[in-house]
């Protein structure tokens, strides 16, 4: 066996490059590698990131064209089934018409008339071969197609984002209301406070202090004039009784 250190030293030819990345490629159980582990790979044996860019560019538009081009072969097998299950359905009617009704059989020309034309759909539906012409108009048709979708994306993100914006200010002035009353109970809480406490004891009233020293004198005066009253009843009945 020979060592690898005796391998370090060899050179490969362009041709001999490849092939042997082919068969470590076809025989290793590679995953999924992104762009910048490609290029970081290809800069160890000298390739260049320019030419990793040149060469990946070329393979998407490779893979885009195939993609395209089975689109535009889905699109005429689909188109066909559908002409093919309306030719069914349509001279499965005339049929049943023809043979519930008298007179001769005629169903067959019409039979033969569509299926000329089924035929030659056939032909172009079931034919893989796609012109460059065509793969250019579905490129652009599926281009459009991309920018209408990243349109659609960026007016949902930028709803999401004025809806997102909203919540947010609505939200500060929800607290910035409730920080606001609470300030301003807490101040007028203090003032209360404050007010009752330097706030000298209330000073007496004058009428008042006067209705209270009157007040006995009238019930003393009241007093002394129903003594009155009953002292002259009783002289009354006494000069009655004398006579």
């Amino acid at each position: 066996m020979t060592k690898p250190g005796k391998q370090s030293g060899r050179q490969y030819s362009e041709a001999e490059v490849r092939a042997i990345l082919e068969r470590a490629l076809r025989d290793a159980q590679t995953r999924d590698v992104s762009h910048d582990e490609l290029v970081a790979a290809a800069e160890e044996i000298g390739i260049s990131r320019g030419a990793i860019d040149a060469a990946s560019r070329d393979i998407e538009q490779v893979r885009g064209e195939g993609a395209a081009r089975e689109a535009i072969l889905a699109r005429r097998r689909k188109g066909f089934r559908s002409h093919l299950f309306s030719y069914l359905l349509v001279n499965a009617f005339l049929f049943a018409v023809n043979a519930l009704t008298d007179g001769p059989w005629w169903f067959f020309w019409p039979l033969l008339g569509c299926g000329l034309g089924l035929a030659f759909h056939a032909l172009v539906a079931l034919s893989s071969d796609v012109s460059p012409r065509q793969i250019g108009r579905e490129l652009e048709r599926s281009a459009a197609q991309a920018r209408k979708e990243q349109q659609r994306r960026l007016k949902e993100q930028r709803r999401a984002e004025r809806l997102e914006r909203k919540q947010r200010l609505e939200q500060s002035a929800e607290d910035f209301g409730h920080a606001v009353e609470e300030g301003v109970a807490t101040l007028l809480s203090r003032v209360a406070q404050e007010i009752r406490g330097s706030a000298p004891p209330p000073a007496p009233v004058e009428g008042a202090s006067k209705r209270s020293r009157i007040a006995p004198l009238d019930a003393d005066e009241a007093e002394s004039e129903e003594l009155g009253d009953e002292e002259a009843d009783r002289a009354a009945r006494r000069g009655r009784g004398g006579r």
